[in-house]
């Protein structure tokens, strides 16, 4: 079968190279040449393009293997970075509250010391005005005694000698005392 099939390959030929004239045989030397041709381009060129195609495939898809990772890696820096942004936030959150809890004792300290400071104030006020109301009533006693000396002088219009001054004195301020205590 085979041999029928080259047979009529062969006799097709004829057929075609009569048909051509004299320019069949150039047809069929272009023919042989060009498969020659094909031939050689496929085992030296065609070869070498498609291992040139095949590593750049390779190539590629390296590539894509390596844009598929950092794109793993991407989104997992990006969980772990909105992981760590939630940390800080709540980190800073605490050192507000803590900062607001120091202020509000720093407050609560600052107004005790004023209330009492103010309270020292107000006890030290009241201690001198005792001290200066003391220090008036006994001035007042010394010159309502020096009056009624004076008094006591004019009425009985003789010298009283020192200590019956001092007695009548301090019986005088004994006795304004008593009233004093009564009012």
């Amino acid at each position: 079968m085979l041999q029928q099939l080259l047979q009529s390959l062969v006799q097709a030929g004829k057929t075609f190279f009569d048909a051509m004239g004299g320019n069949g045989q150039v047809i069929l030397l272009l023919i042989i040449n060009f498969i020659v041709l094909f031939i050689v381009l496929r085992k030296a060129l065609f070869s070498r393009v498609i291992q040139h195609l095949d590593s750049r495939k390779k190539e590629i898809d390296g590539t894509f293997d390596k844009i598929a990772l950092d794109k793993k890696e991407i989104a997992r820096l990006s969980e772990e970075y909105q992981t760590r942004l939630a940390q800080i936030e709540k980190e800073a959150y605490q050192k507000v509250q803590e900062a607001v809890k120091e202020g509000l004792a720093a407050k609560t300290g600052i107004i005790s010391e004023a209330h009492s400071q103010a309270d020292n104030v107000l006890r030290r006020a009241k201690d001198e005005i005792e001290l200066e109301k003391k220090k008036a009533l006994k001035e007042l006693h010394n010159e309502i005694a020096s009056l009624a000396i004076a008094a006591a002088e004019k009425i009985v219009a003789k010298e009283i000698d020192e200590p019956t001054n001092s007695r009548l004195v301090s019986k005088f301020l004994d006795e304004i005392g008593t009233t004093d205590t009564h009012r």
